[in-house]
């Protein structure tokens, strides 16, 4: 089925525009002034300066052993930028970041942005892993790359995030799973052994960044990751491919129509949603006022700082609105706000952008902060959100389901989810937000052809396969002793989008239903827990007792 897609800019003021630029260094320091070795410490008779250049290595003797120039000063999280250049047959070269020198060694250990042979713009771990931790696509960086002359490099840490540009394509994005790996160091120039070679590096600026607060606030249960820059509505859900996602409706018995992915990020300028779905019976036949009544999103919104911040009652600064991809059966973005409250936001900048897919839809949603001007987006900062889905089948509506709490979010912020602005997701905050990411649910299903078995399914988010190890499902009776543990099966119900969730069964006689519980633990691939996660003590769609 050929994608089809829409943008919705009715709604879009011009007024005020701003345009941010994200992860661009603003106030950088020169590390190498051009003409001295001041700050920088190694095997001087490697390197040498010319032309306002650091050069390793020489064109007449064979490079006999890795060696490197580093900074004096260490670095955590940081943007540096410099230009480079390889000379030479076969050259090998890098600069490393966060490493540091092995004792009465010529090497260093750590992250290396490599450069030369099928390796440039990778990310390599220098002596201690020694392997390529994430791999540059040499055929779409050979378009952009010059390999005979000057090239920009651009390396930016922040957190467990490691990107790299090269002449203004991104070549890695790659974060860190291993808690064990130091993310602090030097920085380094290398050139490597092998045949006659150069490794020049010159205009070497660096800006350092304000460290991530390593732990969430109190309360926190979900996350907006870092959007990327250049963000673009519309309905293509490839910039989400790293954002934080609630799976919804994986448990419901009608998967191909119901199930469906919410992605959550934000920037400077805008908080930003993503929607994935399973549906064959697209439809929204509602008025542009009531867009509730068919296929779409209601949006639950609160970004105020006092106290009236998650109250009962809503008020400025929080916003209760609709938005959905469809008017009728065509392709067709829409949003209003809830009927009582259309003075709610000012509705600047607001857009949506949908495509259809060969199994749903996919919905982009943008939401500018200028609409909250007494809230300020930054790093860190908690609001509150909740997401709720509508189906219709193709006429009315017929089913809901809540992300984060219940249909109690209509009534009152004071229901919707603690959600803080990170720029990605970390290992550590799978404790606070895993229920939310892989939700489960227990039951017995009615209709079997063996004796009685208890069947548990776990939702797993798309874009954290690959940090998953395993899942197990352990029972807990009323006394709180484990009386058996099950492992759950990965399966995909939809490749598109990468539908996917973990399913175990055991026989019913192993305990009596009302004496035991269930408990779903996550791993990542190395055996470490990363959170426990209880069926929902809430009702996650409009039937009681879901």
């Amino acid at each position: 089925m050929k994608l089809r897609n829409a943008s919705l800019y009715g709604l879009i003021s011009l007024c005020g525009l701003m345009i941010v630029s994200i992860g661009s260094a603003a106030n950088p320091n020169r590390i190498f002034d051009g003409h001295s070795f001041e700050g920088w410490q190694g095997p001087l008779e490697s390197f040498r300066i010319k032309d306002g250049a650091l050069v390793g290595g020489n064109l007449k003797n064979r490079i006999p052993q890795n060696q490197f120039l580093s900074t004096v000063k260490s670095y955590s999280d940081f943007e540096l930028s410099l230009k480079f250049k390889l000379v030479g047959e076969n050259v090998n070269a890098g600069v490393q970041i966060r490493s540091e020198r092995i004792p009465d060694h010529h090497e260093m250990i750590g992250y290396q942005a490599d450069l030369g042979q099928r390796y440039w713009g990778s990310l390599y771990d220098e002596s201690r892993r020694r392997k390529v931790l994430a791999q540059a696509d040499l055929k779409e960086l050979a378009e952009v790359l010059k390999p005979d002359d000057w090239n920009d490099y651009r390396i930016r840490c922040r957190g467990k995030r490691i990107q790299l540009w090269i002449n203004g394509l991104r070549t890695v994005d790659y974060t860190e799973q291993d808690d064990s790996i130091p993310q602090t160091g030097r920085i380094a120039i290398q050139i490597h052994s092998g045949p006659p070679s150069e490794a020049w590096y010159k205009d070497i600026f660096l800006e350092e960044l304000e460290p991530i607060q390593s732990s969430l606030k109190p309360g926190v249960r979900g996350l907006a990751t870092r959007a990327p820059a250049g963000m673009k509505i519309d309905g293509d859900l490839s910039e989400f491919k790293n954002a934080f996602c609630t799976p919804v409706e994986y448990f419901n018995p009608n998967l191909p129509e119901r199930a469906a992915q919410f992605f959550y990020m934000w920037d400077e300028d805008a908080f930003y949603a993503g929607l994935r779905t399973l549906d064959s019976k697209q439809a929204n036949m509602a008025p542009d006022n009531r867009l509730w009544e068919g296929d779409g999103v209601e949006w639950y919104f609160d970004t105020r700082r006092g106290d009236d911040f998650r109250n009962r009652e809503w008020g400025k600064g929080a916003v209760h609105c609709y938005w959905t991809g469809l008017d009728k059966k065509e392709i067709k973005p829409r949003f209003c706000l809830r009927p009582g409250y259309l003075e709610a936001i000012t509705k600047i900048g607001v857009e949506v952008g949908v495509r259809s897919t060969e199994v749903g839809m996919e919905v982009e949603f943008k939401l500018p902060w200028r609409n909250f001007p007494e809230f300020k987006a930054q790093l860190n900062e908690v609001i509150a959100v909740d997401a709720e889905l509508c189906y219709s089948d193709g006429g009315p509506r017929v089913d809901r389901s809540f992300a984060y709490g219940s249909p109690l979010s209509v009534q009152q912020p004071a229901n919707l989810a603690r959600i803080q602005l990170v720029e990605t997701v970390r290992n550590d905050y799978w404790q606070a937000c895993g229920p939310v990411m892989t939700p489960i649910r227990c039951d017995t299903p009615w209709s079997q052809e063996t004796h009685p078995m208890v069947q548990a399914f776990m939702s797993i988010p798309p874009n954290q396969t690959e940090i998953l190890g395993r899942v197990m499902f352990r029972l807990i009776d009323a006394q709180g002793s484990v009386i058996g543990e099950h492992p759950g099966k990965m399966e995909t119900f939809e490749a598109y989008g990468n539908f996917q969730r973990a399913r175990a069964q055991w026989p019913a006689d192993l305990s009596d239903p009302g004496a035991y519980s269930v408990v779903g633990l996550v791993y990542d691939r190395q055996g470490n827990e990363l959170c426990r996660v209880l069926p929902r003590m809430v009702s996650v769609g409009m039937k009681s007792g879901y």
